[in-house]
């Protein structure tokens, strides 16, 4: 079996998985779930295939594409199916195909502002519409990242690349398709699992619940990645080995 089959493959039991939890908390059976996520989970694992592809705007494509595939995921078990779209930070949603609604995810809006007033970063806006996210220019030669000196990073939603990755990159380094992917990961946990167990904590104050009108505040998401990345090894992680399998041979 080939890699990007496997890779289908596991991304589907994810979904499966991930749209049964959804269809038993709302009371559901797991059936019609089980087919709905391997369906979702699967189409997830394109949107990351077609990110990591070395063509300009993949990494929004794929990202949209991803999208879908979540929505999936989480209307499963529901009388209503919401399609999110993410661009940057601003999630659009559209239910029952006539419903317009709006978040945004606060902790990667600050981020990005905080990366935009930066002295050392500035916004690159082909590369942001490439990949359908921030995308910013560091103005130094290597990243110093907790794994090592790198020069592409993933966090907070958005991407940063660092100078040296751009030398005899023809303007589209190749690091972005591998950070591409990280996005759509990133996009999975919080969609699908951290940002509505965090609404359904919040949900429980008034205070929260006009907060989470239109917010998701991220830091339960946040703090997933962080605790996972500080349990597993860099070698070790399956987040790292995909985007790297998913961009071989590929010299950044």
């Amino acid at each position: 079996m080939s890699m990007r089959a496997q890779d289908l493959g596991i991304n589907a039991a994810i979904g499966a998985a991930t749209a049964t939890v959804w269809s038993l908390a709302r009371g559901r059976g797991f059936k019609r779930a089980v087919l709905q996520g391997l369906i979702g989970g699967a189409t997830i694992g394109v949107g990351r295939q077609v990110a990591a592809s070395p063509f300009s705007g993949s990494g929004f494509a794929g990202r949209e594409l991803s999208a879908v595939g979540i929505s999936a995921l989480t209307s499963a078990g529901s009388d209503h199916t919401t399609l999110s779209f993410p661009v940057g930070p601003v999630e659009l949603q559209l239910t029952d195909g006539k419903e317009f609604d709006w978040r945004v995810n606060a902790t990667y809006a600050v981020a990005a502002v905080v990366n935009s007033v930066s002295r050392t970063t500035h916004i690159d806006p082909t590369l942001s519409l490439y990949s359908g996210t921030f995308v910013f220019r560091d103005n130094r030669e290597t990243l110093h990242t907790s794994n090592g000196e790198a020069r592409g990073s993933e966090f907070f939603g958005g991407i940063k690349i660092a100078k040296s990755a751009f030398t005899n990159s023809n303007g589209t380094p190749n690091v972005l398709y591998h950070e591409n992917v990280h996005v759509l990961q990133d996009d999975y946990l919080a969609f699908a699992v951290a940002n509505p167990i965090e609404r359904s904590i919040l949900n429980q104050t008034s205070i929260g619940r006009r907060i989470t009108r239109h917010i998701d505040v991220g830091l339960l998401s946040l703090g997933f990645n962080g605790l996972a990345n500080s349990i597993v090894p860099y070698n070790s992680r399956p987040w790292e080995r995909e985007a790297y399998a998913l961009t071989p041979r590929r010299n950044y």
